[in-house]
């Protein structure tokens, strides 16, 4: 049986010791206000809250939170996104949500805020998982993107919504107009282009 000799033992504990951190993943920490404004979702008024202050603070992490991570869908309001545009919402999920919100959030200057506003809301309950929520809104955008033309967006908004471990998310989005207003859907249909 071999004998190993007392030097080794402290040098093989200081291997030991040095190679420790790679055992343990690190990541890059959140910023301080990514998660300070969210708020456990457990009612629809708190998703709405989350939904709406992401959308004014541009908190890409809190505005993801707020959809199903599967099976999302947008539907855009047929008018404005029009017959040559078919292919760009006919299978708009989570990704592509997600993708014209950080586009819109890098044209937009740092210190700047957009405004979401809703009204005359309504829920319908479908049972203790599943509701919808129909209001108007109104969005203005503080980006800086001077070919996109509009700045105030109105229109309806129908949400239908499910709780999944006590806690609500958006799982389908429609957009419809209300009147004359430009609507949600020129700015997603824009800004996942540009």
């Amino acid at each position: 049986m071999p004998r190993f000799s007392r030097p080794l033992l402290p040098a093989a504990s200081l291997l030991l010791l040095a190679a420790l951190p790679a055992c343990f993943d690190l990541r890059t920490p959140e910023p301080a206000n990514a998660s300070s404004e969210w708020v456990s979702p457990t009612s629809i008024d708190l998703l709405l809250t989350n939904f709406a202050t992401a959308v004014q603070r541009l908190n890409a992490a809190n505005y993801e939170r707020c959809f199903v991570p599967r099976g999302y869908r947008f539907y855009p309001d047929p008018a404005a996104a029009g017959s040559t545009n078919a292919a760009l919402f006919a299978n708009w999920g989570l990704r592509e949500e997600l993708d014209y919100f950080n586009r819109l959030r890098q044209r937009t200057p740092a210190a700047a805020q957009n405004q979401l506003l809703l009204s005359a809301r309504r829920d319908q309950i479908y049972g203790p998982d599943s509701a919808e929520v129909s209001a108007q809104y109104l969005l203005t955008l503080s980006q800086t993107d001077t070919a996109f033309h509009y700045r105030t967006m109105t229109g309806n908004i129908r949400l239908l919504l499910r709780r999944r471990n006590n806690e609500w998310q958006i799982s389908a989005w429609r957009d419809l107009a209300t009147g004359s207003q430009p609507v949600w859907t020129e700015a997603k249909k824009y800004f996942i282009r540009n």
